[in-house]
């Protein structure tokens, strides 16, 4: 299928490249590892988030160290969550359309990440509040990124339950490859040394964070070596360690 608008999908949603759609069970089917990793990531950092200040709004210490330390982490992920569903609206979601066609609705997708865009805009505001005010300011903002957090582990199981099955019978492998190539594009170096960290320390085990960093390019490797003790400690301040 040649570049042009989805049928049924709205004008901002153009296909980023030609979209020949996977013909036969023989082709390889679309690695859905990385996207699966990312949701890991979003939800743990959100959830993160979420109880980290639900306790400093029960009581917990947090000085000016942990305060600015949950700022700087909150900033970066969820500016992450928006940068993720802007990319699934205008790269992911047409090229599933084109290659599916009938076979799935992202309808109801989309309307999620309308609906969490309002509560990410909301949460920003808090968040601006917390940075100013400090614990005083906790509690609303504590409870916005909860419902961030609900709304996103919701939202992401629904994903993958419904869309992840389309896209392994329908997306051929390298559009999706391609799919991935255009996501990753524009990420800045300041927002790559907190994501490369982050997304190791979402792998559930041991082996799986190794194999992780065998699979990433040496400078990637190197710059996680430099950066991610750091990462680590930002972390644990922001949960109160």
């Amino acid at each position: 299928m040649t570049r042009g608008t989805v049928p049924g999908m709205t004008a901002s949603t153009a296909l980023p490249f030609a979209v020949p759609p996977r013909r036969t069970p023989d082709e390889p089917e679309a690695d859905l590892s990385g996207f699966a990793l990312v949701h890991r990531a979003l939800r743990s950092g959100c959830r993160l988030l979420a109880d980290a200040l639900t306790s400093v709004a029960q009581g917990a210490a947090c000085d000016r160290a942990r305060q600015e330390a949950i700022v700087s982490f909150a900033r970066h992920v969820l500016g992450e969550v928006h940068v993720h569903h802007s990319r699934e609206d205008d790269v992911l979601w047409p090229v599933i359309a084109a290659s599916a066609g009938a076979h799935v609705d992202l309808t109801p997708l989309s309307d999620d990440h309308a609906a969490l865009q309002d509560v990410l805009d909301r949460a920003e505001v808090l968040l601006t509040a917390f940075a100013a005010q400090g614990p005083t300011a906790a509690g609303p903002l504590a409870a916005v990124l909860t419902q961030v957090a609900d709304s996103l582990d919701e939202h992401i199981e629904e994903e993958e339950r419904d869309v992840f099955p389309v896209v392994r019978r329908h997306v051929s492998a390298g559009d999706l490859a391609r799919v991935e190539t255009r996501f990753r594009q524009g990420t800045s170096l300041r927002h790559m040394v907190f994501l490369l960290p982050w997304m190791v320390d979402s792998c559930p085990t041991p082996e799986q964070r190794a194999q992780l960093r065998g699979l990433m390019p040496p400078p990637f490797r190197l710059l996680l070596r430099v950066v991610g003790p750091r990462w680590e400690r930002r972390r644990d301040l922001v949960r109160g360690r």
